[in-house]
Parts: structure tokens; C-alpha cells; sequence
């Protein structure tokens, strides 16, 4: 490899990877909340849950479906042309193949994102999972479980 390509393929650091997800969740959480106000669903299941009550599999289901598409409508364009969300766009970082190539945006959303958001929702398992799958970034490689599954890296762009 030449000192170019080298340069080119330097993995991200780890406080530039948690400073993409602080930056995306700063713009999705406020969305989703802010739709929730909206349609009404917010005054429908705040009350319930902070009064302990579960919700029902239906409303787990929107909230799920509402955030996964949330989350390709904001990021979907960055990810498929630059393998980049918002928050990595910024922090100038970007998800790639083992060998440094783009991914296209069905192998990227659906090994790297929605696997592991689909994991985080089995009780008390889910959050073990994804607990270990954010640990594997202190290993050598710096590659989270999400990246191992999918074959990315994340690089600085």
C-alpha cells in the first residue's frame, strides 16, 4: 500500500465515531418526539409509561417503524452516495468495506443498522447485545459487532 492509500484508509478514532451518533441522535431524537406530539401518540403512551405500563406490541411495532424510517429518510441519500450518516458527514468519517470501497445502501441499512436496532428489542437480551456490540470498539481493529457482521470499517473521509 502507498502512504497515500494508507492515509486514505486510516481508521476513524473512537471519540469521532461517538461524536457521529451524539450528532445524529441530537437531530432524530427531537424528530421523533416532535412527530409523536404531533399525531398524538405522545399524550396516547407517556402517561402509560411513566406509570409503569407496557407498551402493547402494535405500539413497540410503530415506534420502530417510525424511527427506522426516520432515520433513512434523514440519513438514507448520505449513506447510499458517501456510506455516511449526518453526524458522520460532520465528523468527517465514513463506513466501508474491508478493503476501502463503498457499500451500496441495502447491504449497508440492513447488516449494519437494522440487525442490531431489530436485536435491541428482544427484553433484557437485546440490551446485552447491544451493550457487547458497542464494546467491541475498544478492540484493535476498532470494529463494533455491526461492522464485523456487515464487513465495514469506519475511516476518516
Amino acid at each position: 500500500m502507498t502512504e497515500i492509500n494508507q492515509k486514505t484508509n486510516e481508521l476513524a478514532g473512537r471519540g469521532s465515531r461517538l461524536g457521529a451518533v451524539i450528532i445524529d441522535s441530537i437531530i432524530i431524537i427531537p424528530t421523533l418526539i416532535g412527530i409523536a406530539m404531533i399525531t398524538g401518540f405522545w399524550d396516547e403512551i407517556m402517561p402509560r409509561m411513566a406509570s409503569g405500563i407496557p407498551l402493547s406490541l402494535k405500539e413497540n411495532l410503530i415506534m420502530f417503524l417510525v424511527g427506522q424510517s426516520i432515520f433513512l429518510i434523514l440519513n438514507g441519500s448520505f449513506l447510499a452516495n458517501y456510506g455516511q450518516t449526518i453526524g458522520k458527514r460532520v465528523m468527517k468519517i465514513k463506513i466501508v468495506d474491508m478493503e476501502g470501497n463503498n457499500l451500496g445502501l441495502i447491504k449497508l441499512y440492513s447488516l449494519r443498522y437494522l440487525t442490531f436496532s431489530l436485536f435491541s428489542q428482544i427484553p433484557v437480551a437485546g440490551g446485552l447485545i447491544s451493550l457487547v456490540n458497542i464494546l467491541f470498539i475498544f478492540g484493535k481493529e476498532r470494529r463494533c459487532l455491526h461492522d464485523r457482521l456487515a464487513g465495514t470499517q469506519v475511516i476518516r473521509a
